[in-house]
């Protein structure tokens, strides 16, 4: 892996020395007006070879029409295309040194009607830039039917865990945003995202280096999911429903109705889902004691949900809009898990790794699990935008949102002695959760010159939660407070005030550009036990600056080197003091007492684009202090699992990201990651250091073919990591998908499979001197799913989309 590392950065070195060679000893600038002498913004400038047939360079006119092109000397055919207007084509013969201006381009528009045109065109699946890259995946057949977690699993960068859990390039400091914005959906964690259908999300957008302008919450960077948002004029919309092996049902709808000033629109969605889940854990412990068991647990995790959006786009005078918007999401969950626990008696007093066959069993034991949620969340949204001087560069944002909701548990336990001796037990878990949540942005943003742009913004957030948490036995005949858990059952009360404010400074000093920007956070938590009296608080201010500097040798050809610094807050649920007691042998318990990560990103990118694909290459490196990392401590036969910052990390890798199209129709992308990381740290007096290098890897093929018939197909792996404690094992998984468009286009119908060989399992072990744990998980099985999706509405001619 050593030698595979050192390559690739040779590579990279020499692509990007290559890419520097070019020459650049002519100029070519010019405006391109419309009839009425009025910039184009995003015209299309090309250069082409004398004969018309391969382009050589080009670019984009900016806000004021104007362009620059550097170019080798020689002749050429300049062409400037815009749509609805003429184009323009001329034949230039530059020489070395030259700055040759065409001075102000005037396009005429064209004369044919569009009303009874219709242009079919498909977003590319990949777009690339420095600061961040978006993936459209509201066409991708294979998470159809899921949910966003089924989503992010195809995204390249992003890898997901059987709990949830969400990293990026290695790191799960991770800071999910929707729309742009924080959201009550996945503020408990990215746990939440199974909450979110596929068929809502439109874009995923991954920032590994985030600016000022953004919240500095998320050492690992930023994922921006976006939600479907069409607003075209007249009523349009679509309906869609699913049925799906094992248990997956669902129907939904996205509904728009635009008239002169207001677009109303409406997301509503039903989903059923039973999901079988299996797990086994074996465990060996030898120090004052010697004992061994194994553990299978077999889980139907059934979910309900029921979820609405309903909200305006109002548009008022002098560009301004005003959206206001409401959300309710229910959802009520079933889990009824069985755990077989089996005791051992070995006949050594030292630590195993598997089970003898000489071994006594000493006790089986069985217990039932049966715990229903219900969960109900509430958000309120006004956002006002106003553009100035018809620029969309020249604007203000506010923002004010308004969450609140409830979450209620019950749990039943009844655990029985089905060989040798032990209590029996049968106890009962109640869980309360309310939040509220306050949250106002603003963000303005001003052209400065020709080429500079200057943003600033603010940010307050309120988080207020009151968690309630108690265990009762049955005994003699009636349900009393728990005495051997009565340490874990307590009301835990939480309070989290994040206020911002940043600035940000964008200008060009030729041939670079360059980004510089500093944002300043004022945290404030304070957390208490209501029973046992216990408080903590924390108040600290930060400062996180950020910095880009750009390099474009020409359209097909640029660099971008990056900086930020970045925070890991801890979330309520890993603050959370109450101990999981679902597994007798395997609990969890949170730590109010856990304090931030900080992190200081570095990167460097080469993007290299031509005519039928686009390739980005980055090197990065991540210094990370106060490293959040779970710690499994045994004690009495029962390991638990708790947070705590144990270490300082030092990471670096490079990534590769790809897309090609081989020939019309077929479409091939694929995403690389070498990551390699040294953790220092320790805990109770002993030392906690550890060393891992591994990799992800991602290929995505896409066949449009015959008429409106679509295939795609990805595969995914991810090699062997050494963690703190042990290792995880490599895991790797498929899955495909088939669609045909019907009724010219308006509808689709749809099949795919996700893990085609039920190989999408968690392999971890813990290796301490005294003890040795393995457990393997499969969080799904092999599922199909058979989709239908109708489109409808008027397409009037001037539609508008904001």
């Amino acid at each position: 892996m050593k030698s595979i590392f050192k390559l690739v950065i040779a590579a990279c070195i020499h692509i990007a020395g290559s890419a520097l060679a070019y020459s650049q000893e002519a100029k070519v600038t010019g405006t391109v007006l419309d009839n009425e002498s009025n910039p184009l913004v995003n015209a299309t400038v090309a250069l082409y070879e004398p004969d018309g047939e391969e382009i050589i360079s080009g670019t984009a006119t900016g806000v004021d029409g104007n362009f620059t092109l550097d170019i080798e000397p020689g002749t050429y055919e300049i062409r400037i295309t815009f749509l609805s207007f003429k184009e323009y084509s001329s034949e230039v013969t530059l020489s070395e040194g030259q700055a040759y201006n065409l001075g102000s381009i005037s396009l005429d528009p064209t004369q044919e009607s569009l009303g009874d045109v219709e242009v079919q065109a498909e977003r590319s699946y990949m777009q690339m830039n420095f600061d961040s890259r978006s993936f459209n995946v509201q066409e991708d057949i294979t998470s159809m039917g899921g949910s966003a977690l089924d989503v992010l699993d195809n995204v390249p960068s992003i890898t997901t865990d059987f709990e949830g859990n969400v990293s990026l390039r290695g790191n799960q400091g991770v800071q999910v945003l929707i729309n742009g914005r924080p959201s009550n959906l996945v503020r408990n964690g990215t746990d939440a995202l199974s909450s979110i259908p596929a068929s809502l999300i439109e874009e995923v957008k991954i920032i590994t280096n985030p600016s000022a302008r953004y919240s500095a919450d998320g050492t690992a960077g930023i994922i921006d999911i976006i939600l479907v948002d069409n607003a075209e004029l007249g009523f349009n919309g679509s309906v869609r429903a699913n049925t799906g092996y094992p248990q997956d049902y669902g129907i939904g709808g996205n509904f728009n109705y635009q008239r002169r000033k207001v677009n109303w629109f409406l997301n509503t969605e039903v989903e059923y889902e039973n999901q079988p889940e299996t797990g086994r854990t074996f465990q060996s412990f030898s120090a004052d004691t010697t004992y061994a068991y194994s553990e299978r647990t077999e889980t139907d995790e059934i979910e309900r949900e029921a979820n609405i959006n309903l909200g305006a786009d109002i548009f008022l005078p002098y560009d301004q809009i005003l959206t206001v918007e409401s959300r309710i999401n229910l959802e009520k969950q079933t889990e009824d898990r069985i755990a077989r626990y089996v005791d051992y008696d070995p006949d050594n007093d030292r630590v195993y790794q598997t089970i003898s066959e000489n071994w006594d069993i000493i006790r089986r034991t069985d217990r039932n699990i049966l715990e229903e949620q219900r969960e109900s969340d509430f958000d309120v949204r006004a956002q006002y935008e106003k553009t100035f001087n018809e620029n969309r560069d020249h604007q203000l944002v506010a923002d004010l949102d308004f969450e609140f909701g409830e979450e209620n548990g019950n749990t039943d336990f009844d655990q029985v002695i089905q060989q040798g001796t032990g209590d029996e037990i049968q106890q009962r878990s109640f869980s309360g959760e309310v939040y509220r949540e306050a949250r106002f942005d603003m963000d303005y943003e001003q052209p400065v010159g020709e080429a500079g742009r200057f943003e600033a913004g603010l940010r307050f957030n309120y988080d207020w939660q009151d968690n309630d948490y108690r265990v009762e036995d049955f005994r003699n005949g009636q349900w009393v407070n728990s005495p051997d858990n009565a340490g874990i059952a307590d009301n835990f009360m939480y309070l989290e005030s994040v206020n911002a404010a940043y600035a940000i400074y964008s200008g060009e000093l030729e041939p670079f550009t360059y980004q510089i920007g500093l944002r300043a956070e004022n945290t404030l938590i304070e957390t208490e036990l209501d029973r046992s009296g216990n408080e903590s608080s924390q108040n600290y201010t930060n400062l996180f600056p950020s910095l880009f500097l750009s390099y474009t040798l020409n359209e097909l050809n640029s660099f971008q080197g990056s900086y930020s610094r970045r925070i890991s807050r801890p979330w309520s649920g890993e603050l959370l003091p109450f101990i999981e007691i679902q597994d007798e042998r395997n609990r969890r318990a949170g730590n109010p007492n856990l304090e931030p990560e900080f992190s200081d990103s570095y990167e460097l990118g080469y993007l290299r684009y031509w005519e039928s694909g686009s390739v980005l290459t980055s090197v990065y490196y991540r210094h990370r202090t106060q490293v959040v990392e779970d710690v499994s401590i045994i004690e009495d036969g029962i390991t638990t699992r708790t947070p705590i910052n144990l270490a300082t990390e030092d990471a670096w890798g490079v990534e590769f990201s790809a897309d090609q199209e081989l020939f019309d129709g077929l479409q091939l992308s694929g995403s690389l990651n070498i990551y390699r990381s040294y953790r220092e740290g320790a805990y109770q007096g002993r030392n906690y250091d550890s060393e891992d290098e591994t990799f992800t890897s991602r290929l995505r093929v896409r066949w449009q073919f015959l008429d409106g018939w679509n295939f795609q197909s990805y595969i995914f792996f991810r090699g062997a990591q050494q963690t703190t404690q042990g290792t995880r094992g490599a895991r790797s998984f498929v899955g495909s998908g088939l669609s045909k468009d019907l009724m010219d286009g308006r509808a689709s119908i749809s099949l795919n499979v996700r893990d085609l060989f039920n190989s999408r399992n968690s392999d971890r072990e813990i290796i301490e001197p005294t003890s040795y744990t393995n457990s393997k998980y499969s969080w799904s099985s092999r599922s199909f799913r058979l989709n239908f999706r109708y489109n409808f509405g008027t397409n009037e001619s001037g539609s508008n989309r904001r």
